[in-house]
Order: C-alpha cells, then sequence, then structure tokens
C-alpha cells in the first residue's frame, strides 16, 4: 500500500471517531438528545443496572461512591460487571444505544430521577406556607432539593417528552 493510501485512510478513520464523538451528546447537562437517548435505552439496561445497585450494601457504600469521579465510577462499575460477567452484555448496550459507559447512563439516570422529582416538590411548594415549605425541604431528600433551577426548568419545558415516565411516578389523584 503506498504512503497516499495510508495517510487517507489513517485520516478516513480518525474523521469517523471525531465525527462519532461529535454526535454523542453532552451528558453533563439534561438536554433533549440525552434524555430521548435514555428514553430509547431504559428498557435495554434494566438487568444491567440492577446488578450494579446491588455493588452498594449500604447508603454510606452508595453515598462513597457517588463522590469518586467519572473515571472511578466507570472502573468500579466495569470491574464489578466483570466479576458478575456481564460486562460483555452491557458494553454492547452501550455501545448500542451511543453512550460513553454504564456509569454515564447511570448518572444521568439519577439527575434524571432527581430533577423529576424537585420538580414535583416546586409544584408543591408553591401552594404551601414558608413553614410548610422549610418543613417539606427538610423532610425531602437533600439530592432532590439539591437539584438546580436549570434542571427543574427543562423538566417543566419538557414534560410532554417525559410524560410517561413522569405519569409512572406522579402521585394518584
Amino acid at each position: 500500500m503506498n504512503c497516499f493510501k495510508r495517510i487517507v485512510i489513517i485520516s478516513a478513520l480518525m474523521w469517523c471517531g471525531w465525527a462519532q464523538a461529535q454526535l454523542l451528546p453532552n451528558n453533563s447537562t439534561l438536554n433533549i438528545q440525552s434524555v430521548q437517548r435514555w428514553m430509547d435505552s431504559n428498557r435495554d439496561f434494566t438487568t444491567v443496572i440492577q446488578t450494579v445497585d446491588t455493588m452498594f450494601k449500604t447508603e454510606e457504600e452508595l453515598n462513597t461512591f457517588d463522590l469518586l469521579s467519572t473515571v472511578e465510577q466507570d472502573q468500579k462499575i466495569d470491574a464489578f460487571l466483570q466479576q458478575k460477567q456481564m460486562l460483555e452484555t452491557a458494553k454492547a448496550i452501550t455501545y448500542q444505544h451511543g453512550w460513553k459507559s454504564v456509569g454515564e447512563y447511570r448518572r444521568l439516570s439519577t439527575r434524571l430521577g432527581n430533577a423529576i422529582a424537585a420538580y414535583f416538590l416546586a409544584s408543591k411548594m408553591v401552594h404551601l406556607t414558608v413553614d410548610e415549605q422549610k418543613t417539606l425541604r427538610e423532610k425531602s431528600d437533600p439530592a432532590v432539593v439539591a437539584v438546580s433551577p436549570v434542571d427543574i426548568d427543562f423538566v417543566r419545558a419538557n414534560e410532554n417528552l417525559l410524560k410517561r415516565y413522569i405519569q409512572a411516578y406522579a402521585p394518584k389523584r
């Protein structure tokens, strides 16, 4: 193979990798592309996430895990899934749906779930007195109370997109 052909092939491979990276949504914030990808892949990830959740015997273990960097979380998840002989299945699902890792999917799931819960909490707060709001905040999950207004606004603005998911958790009237 001559030098020109090698350069063309290497350039094409590099461009394909760059193009794929450009197509992956930014999962550092809630956005339409990531949430749609989450909705599309949610069922496929069910068994994997149920297995990952068994990593944590206590709330303290989960909180310690959540304080790790994303790289460390991904490494621990991969090691655990390897031990459970599920890593290849998890990687296939991850690749199929365009996630960078199982951890990335899990982190977005947590962020979205907390944002939806915070959206409902904010809806309740509107109708309460200041003292009642304070009491409700104190009784609520700190992760939900800490959700940014931007994430709550995202849920509010995209309620129709999230409706099926939100209705599964909405209080029955």
